[in-house]
């Protein structure tokens, strides 16, 4: 990928000040019928491929189920390809938008490594470096349209071709007691109704993640605004988040969050909640009657409360300003090709496959981490197990999720949100006041 050394820099810079976390079975890995990279590498010997993951998904992994499964995989491919060899190494950060500015800078400098995990939102700025994956999906019998919408959306460049293996995903819902609430509420003004009625009863009635943090952004943020058809950023990458008829809508969220509190629907204390996994601690108290999540955290709520009490919970779109809007957001990895070696590219995309993209590997390493799989085919299917809301999480992948938009100025967009939001909460702003000094925050970049 081209890019001028003035604007590398921006994008560094701005990635560097953002931290962000996509999300929080079997451990045998499945084999998949091996291809052509089998037999021949490009050059006599045995050839080694670099291979760059998050820490959470390599060789050090500090998951002892994760640990296992891909020291299977690695183990698998290697006896089925013996002409090449896997070299792990960790993005530098878990920090994902440091890593991937420390990787955009090895990819500029021509020192890609031959597959990197590349975080989601971030994939369109490497795709003019990566290798075109078509041929290779095909081999192993793996379509295209297979993948949900946004997924192709993101990984298709504009040729068309598929650039990117989008192996694990997630999304957001509302998570909601249907024991206490018989029917989900659809609008906001349904959750200030519902909510107040629950607040009377000593329940703490609707809770989400309200701090300085990007699920924040992402859990409580962006539904409710991409709902009204916000839009962040233009399609030349500018800040469109607090103007024109963006900025009505934002205020409208705002507004909404702080009815919440006023009424005591919201508890203060979510400001404190950076990430949706913060919440956790709350629900074996069995106050908690509605909570926006992460589709990962179905199954923690299992983990806490037990068959018994996990039953009284269902989930449900996230509620939206009025009944006729849907919106929800999605995050997850990419596994790109960079290896221009055609034999060592193959014999990358047979272990990608084999390990996180084919049916059972997808489905097993999903079970796993907690993941949802990114496509269609699984759902339903033996080789992935999930919970009870995977048909939920489906339709909402299906039909409504959005992902981050990749312009540089997202991170500094996401950051001055998080700050007005847990102002709005704590009292200390007025919506139309904390709206104002982030959009001058912004300005500023």
């Amino acid at each position: 990928m081209k890019i001028k050394s003035k604007g590398l820099a921006a994008l560094v810079i701005s990635l560097s000040m953002f931290g962000a976390g996509c999300s929080s079975s079997g451990n045998q890995v499945a084999g998949t019928k091996t291809m052509d990279s089998k037999t021949t590498p490009s050059a006599g010997g045995q050839q080694t491929i670099s291979w760059v993951s998050h820490p959470q998904y390599g060789m050090k992994s500090p998951d002892p189920k994760r640990l296992e499964y891909v020291k299977n995989a690695v183990s698998n491919f290697e006896k089925n390809h013996p002409n090449f060899k896997l070299d792990n190494s960790q993005l530098s950060s878990t920090n994902s938008n440091e890593s991937m500015a420390n990787l955009m800078q090895q990819v500029t400098q021509g020192r890609a490594p031959d597959i990197s995990m590349i975080d989601s939102f971030m994939f369109p700025q490497f795709m003019k470096n990566l290798q075109p994956l078509d041929d290779y999906l095909a081999k192993a019998g793996i379509k295209a349209d297979d993948f949900f919408p946004f997924v192709q959306k993101v990984v298709k460049g504009p040729d068309g071709k598929i650039y990117g293996l989008w192996f694990n995903t997630d999304t957001r819902v509302l998570f909601y007691r249907k024991d206490l609430i018989p029917q989900p509420p659809k609008t906001w003004d349904e959750v200030l109704t519902i909510g107040q009625q629950l607040k009377a009863k000593g329940m703490d009635p609707f809770i989400f993640p309200g701090g300085r943090g990007e699920g924040a952004t992402i859990t409580s943020i962006l539904p409710f605004f991409w709902g009204q058809g916000g839009k962040l950023v233009d399609d030349q990458g500018n800040a469109t988040f607090a103007s024109g008829d963006n900025k009505q809508k934002m205020l409208n969220f705002l507004t909404f969050v702080n009815k919440l509190v006023q009424t005591g629907v919201t508890p203060q204390r979510v400001a404190n909640y950076k990430i949706e996994n913060d919440q956790n601690n709350e629900f074996p108290s069995g106050k908690i009657a509605m909570f926006l999540g992460g589709s990962w955290q179905g199954q923690v709520l299992h983990d806490l409360l037990g068959d018994q009490e996990f039953d009284k919970w269902a989930v449900a779109p996230i509620p939206q300003m009025s009944a006729d809007q849907n919106a929800t957001a999605a995050g997850g990895w990419v596994y790109g090709v960079f290896t221009k070696d055609p034999a060592k590219a193959q014999a990358a995309v047979d272990f990608l496959v084999d390990a996180f993209v084919g049916d059972k590997g997808m489905g097993q390493w999903c079970d796993i981490g907690g993941w949802l799989p990114t496509r269609k085919s699984l759902y339903g299917s033996p080789d992935w197990k999930g919970t009870k809301f995977n048909d939920d999480f489906k339709l909402q992948l299906d039909k409504y999720a959005q992902t981050r938009p990749s312009a540089p100025v997202y991170s500094k967009i996401s950051e001055q949100m998080q700050i007005a939001l847990s102002s709005v909460i704590s009292g200390s702003k007025s919506p139309e006041d904390a709206l104002k000094d982030a959009q001058d925050a912004v300005s500023k970049q």
